[in-house]
C-alpha cells in the first residue's frame, strides 16, 4: 500500500507493522515540525513560532492518525468509530480529571478536588490501554473481511 493511502485514506486494512511504522513516522514528523523553530537564531522568535504553529501542526496530524487507526481497526474487523473509545474517551477523562484537580469551584470557591481528579485520571487508563492492545498488539483477522483483503497475505 502506498504511503499516501496509508496516511490519508480510511479504506482498507493495515497490519501491526505498518501501523507502528506509520505512528512512529507521524510522531517524528510532528516533533521535528514542532521543534524546528528552535533552529532560529532568536530564542524569542522560536518561542513565538512554537506558540503559533504547534497546535496547528498537531491538528494537521489528526487526519493521518485517524486514517491509520481506522485501517488498523478494519484489520481487526472493527469499525473506525472505536477510535472514539480508544482515544477520545481517555483524553476527555484525563483532561476532566486534571481540570477538576487544578481549578477552583466557581460556586463555592473551594480549591480543586484531588480525589475526584485522581479518579478521573485513573479512569482514563483502561480505555487507553485497551486501545493500545487492540490497535498495536492483537493480530488482525485472518483472510478477507468486510473491510478488504488480509494485508498479511498481500505482496509487500
Amino acid at each position: 500500500m502506498k504511503p499516501q493511502k496509508i496516511l490519508f485514506s480510511f479504506d482498507g486494512r493495515i497490519g501491526r507493522r505498518t501501523y507502528w511504522l506509520a505512528i512512529l513516522a507521524l510522531i517524528v514528523a510532528v516533533q521535528v515540525l514542532t521543534l524546528a523553530p528552535f533552529l532560529l537564531e532568536s530564542e524569542k522568535a522560536a518561542v513565538l513560532m512554537l506558540a503559533l504553529t504547534s497546535q496547528f501542526i498537531w491538528l494537521l496530524s489528526l487526519w493521518p492518525l485517524l486514517a491509520v487507526g481506522s485501517k488498523r481497526l478494519h484489520d481487526r474487523n472493527k469499525n473506525g468509530w472505536w477510535l472514539l473509545v480508544f482515544w477520545l474517551l481517555p483524553f476527555a477523562l484525563f483532561c476532566g480529571g486534571v481540570s477538576v484537580y487544578l481549578f477552583d469551584d466557581p460556586k463555592t470557591g473551594q480549591s480543586g478536588d484531588f480525589a475526584t481528579g485522581s479518579l478521573l485520571v485513573l479512569a482514563s487508563l483502561p480505555p487507553a490501554l485497551w486501545g493500545i492492545v487492540e490497535l498495536g498488539i492483537l493480530p488482525g483477522t485472518k483472510g478477507p473481511n468486510p473491510y478488504g483483503a488480509d494485508p498479511a497475505q498481500q505482496p509487500a
